[in-house]
């Protein structure tokens, strides 16, 4: 091939690949418009209140505090306090009303998206479920987030029959929103997780957290490892320094940032959002429906 020729080869390259980032970049912009324009609320829990926590501003581990009327001091919605307590949210439904009625469909475009968001990695275990289940879920969460921590007690085990029947992969993502304590647990649940214990030490974790950001430090998550039986505790502390366990969650935290996602816990379900700690029935019902639209 000439010179010339080679050289207008590549130009058509780099326009391809220009081309190609521009498409993913509107996407990603419309999904985040879809995310701010749809339900930032979520639903209510049994109490009537809305239950996500939202990162803080710096300096800031208690979240911005909200208004009576249920916005915040720059006049946004908010969805959950830092400090675990329940915020009044205006525009939810009542407890009993039709939950979808504040849910968006997203355009065909952001619906492919979401599933491109997905994994299905046989080897990430950081995931419970079949890599081919018709459904996945993608949790974005932080440990010490006290509507986390009741998602993981209170519904997810309401999952588990979806998840053993082959209908239901979960794909949990860290979503550090608060200081290091937040990231040394998300660092120790992967640790866990290398030798097969992901489940019950997120369990154990996140018990610390359900009135309010857990407290605890190294020695803390150590003594949790060997409460729920992870085997070579060794190699467990050895992880909690590993910088590939590291920039794992950072990575994922920076997807869900540049997701435009700000609060935990979120959920993609397939091509479904959910912002907040929504009752147990509500989310099966995503699932089958999601179940029910992959087989057509």
């Amino acid at each position: 091939m000439s010179e010339p020729a080679a050289r207008t080869s590549d130009r058509t390259v780099v326009a391809i690949a220009w081309a190609v980032a521009a498409v993913v970049i509107a996407l990603v912009v419309a999904f985040i418009a879809w995310l701010a324009l749809g339900d930032r609320a979520g639903s209510p829990d049994a109490d009537g209140a809305a239950v996500t926590v939202t990162a803080p501003a710096t300096g800031d581990e208690q979240g911005t505090p909200a208004a009576e009327d249920g916005t915040s001091a720059g006049g946004q919605s908010t969805t959950g306090q830092g400090s675990g307590e329940e915020s009044s949210a205006g525009d939810s439904p009542a407890p009993g009303s039709d939950p979808g009625a504040t849910e968006q469909t997203p355009s065909p475009e952001v619906a492919q998206l979401l599933l491109d968001l997905q994994r299905r990695d046989p080897d990430d275990t950081m995931a419970v479920g079949e890599v081919d289940a018709p459904v996945v879920m993608i949790e974005y969460a932080d440990y010490r987030c006290p509507y986390c921590a009741r998602f993981q007690l209170e519904v997810r085990p309401e999952l588990v029959p979806l998840v053993e029947d082959g209908t239901l992969r979960i794909e949990f993502r860290d979503l550090v929103l608060f200081d290091e304590a937040s990231e040394l647990a998300a660092v120790a649940g992967r640790a866990a997780a290398e030798q097969g214990h992901l489940t019950d030490f997120q369990d154990a974790v996140f018990a610390l957290s359900t009135d309010g950001h857990g407290d605890y430090g190294r020695e803390e998550l150590i003594a949790i490892a060997e409460e729920v039986g992870v085997p070579d505790l060794a190699q467990f502390e050895s992880d909690l320094e590993s910088e590939e366990l590291i920039a794992a969650v950072r990575a994922d935290t920076e997807e869900a940032r540049s997701l435009g996602v700000s609060s935990t816990p979120t959920f993609l379900v397939n091509t479904q959002v959910l912002q907040g700690l929504y009752p147990a029935d509500h989310v099966l019902g995503i699932v089958e429906s999601e179940a029910a639209a992959a087989q057509q």
